[in-house]
């Protein structure tokens, strides 16, 4: 069945979203598969530009987000990385009646016992049994394991997060790497490339191998 879907972004992920999209319609056609296609509308933005259309295939942006009225024969995929962002813009459209998708590409290996929360979109390696997702998690090509990963949630590519207990609202950069079983408070930035070893509390900003706390100091100009 072919789906209506506008994909909400504010910079250039909403195309590596579409790109998903497009990948999984030709990778459905190509193996015969009964799974759901997509025809991509267009995107909803507030930035009025939020990226520059490549070529006239892209589709336009078909309005803003928070005077965007959706309706009945339209889905949506959340195509924003910041969690805050995701959550504002989640709740401001789920208030309206909107339906978000949760978007798992086809050659995600799956186990049986998988929860998968609404607006997710995820493209991965492989999951094991007992991995939990809870609602607009978005992951690209993640090594997670058994993972338990809070909501509003965006792991970048490359990272691995196997068999951690990541909380809610968390950013963890492009090839980070956590340690088995390690705990992630909610609103936790982990900076790409960043090794961690230890339990992070919640609220914090860790980079460098080892992961540990950003630390900032004021540079003051001599006269």
């Amino acid at each position: 069945m072919q789906k209506n879907v506008i994909i909400v972004c504010e910079d250039l992920f909403g195309l590596e979203i579409y790109s998903i999209l497009n990948e999984i319609n030709g990778y459905v056609e190509k193996e015969r598969l009964s799974n759901d296609t997509y025809n991509i509308m267009g995107f909803i933005s507030n930035h009025s530009h939020p990226f520059r259309l490549v070529d006239n295939s892209i589709k336009p942006i078909l309005g803003d987000i928070d005077s965007w009225q959706p309706t009945k024969n339209e889905q949506y995929v959340m195509g924003i990385k910041n969690p805050e962002s995701k959550e504002h813009f989640a709740k401001i459209l789920k208030d309206k009646g909107a339906d978000f998708l949760t978007i798992l590409t086809p050659w995600t290996l799956v186990p049986d016992h998988l929860h998968i929360g609404e607006g997710c979109v995820i493209s991965n390696y492989s999951f094991k049994d007992g991995a939990v997702f809870d609602e607009f998690v978005t992951m690209i090509n993640v090594m997670a394991g058994a993972a338990h990963v809070g909501a509003y949630t965006t792991i970048d590519a490359l990272a691995n997060i196997t068999n951690a207990d990541i909380g809610k609202k968390v950013r963890i950069g492009s090839h980070a790497f956590l340690m088995e079983h390690i705990q992630i408070g909610d609103n936790v930035q982990v900076y790409s490339g960043s090794m961690v070893f230890a339990n992070i509390k919640p609220d914090q900003k860790v980079a460098g191998i080892p992961a540990n706390k950003m630390k900032y100091r004021k540079i003051v100009e001599e006269e």
